[in-house]
């Protein structure tokens, strides 16, 4: 005999069972879809190599993953594409035939979802053309004029009274004119030389007187 109170309490019983496998079911596959939408998020983008026509973008994603590069030179016009050729953790995409001197915006888009940098595109600008270098003209050294040496002008010395020689043949006015014409030289020549004696001069004798 079936009891109608057990039958419902088996109900209620068994539909609390499924209610929590359910609900578990639930939260398991809401945290597989997170995780696995947290894991396909770019991290550590990095670019790097910029020059004039080219730029490379490199990323890393928790699982493996194929993604795209949309990038244009405005933040809403995304018009040019490079995507990968093969699913990878760590990701590295060059951006090539870009033009010299100008700023590209870029996202990164994988599957249906895209990412960029906190609801603004990333940004790379490309360097400068490099300018040729105009030749400086040569500017030849001024020559500092060299002067010529100017003929050499005797100076005329006057003759000094020592150079006039000593004209004097007394010894005490050589003395007295030492330094003025006469030197101690001329003064002990003079000394040297023999003084001339007086010869007696003869009396006249006196005739005698005839007787």
């Amino acid at each position: 005999m079936n009891n109608p109170k057990l039958v419902k309490i088996a109900s209620i019983v068994i539909g609390v069972i499924i209610s929590i496998s359910l609900l578990i079911m639930g939260l398991r596959l809401f945290s597989n879809v997170f995780t696995r939408a947290s894991d396909m998020e770019p991290r550590d983008v990095v670019v790097s190599d910029v020059n004039q026509n080219s730029a490379k973008i490199s990323w890393a994603t928790g699982v493996e993953t194929q993604g795209v590069i949309e990038y244009g030179t405005t933040p809403t016009a995304l018009n040019f594409f490079a995507p990968e050729s093969t699913r990878t953790k760590s990701h590295e995409q060059e951006l090539t035939l870009l033009s010299p001197n100008t700023t590209y915006y870029f996202q990164i888009r994988i599957g249906d979802h895209k990412y960029d940098n906190g609801g603004v595109p990333w940004t790379v600008s490309t360097r400068i053309v490099n300018q040729p270098t105009a030749a400086m003209p040569t500017v030849a050294p001024t020559g500092v004029p060299t002067a010529e040496p100017s003929g050499t002008q005797s100076v005329e010395v006057p003759a000094t009274s020592e150079t006039q020689g000593c004209n004097e043949t007394d010894c005490n006015k050589i003395k007295e004119m030492l330094g003025k014409g006469c030197t101690t030289q001329d003064y002990i020549l003079c000394l040297k030389k023999p003084t001339p004696t007086a010869s007696p001069s003869a009396s006249p004798s006196a005739t005698p007187a005839a007787p």
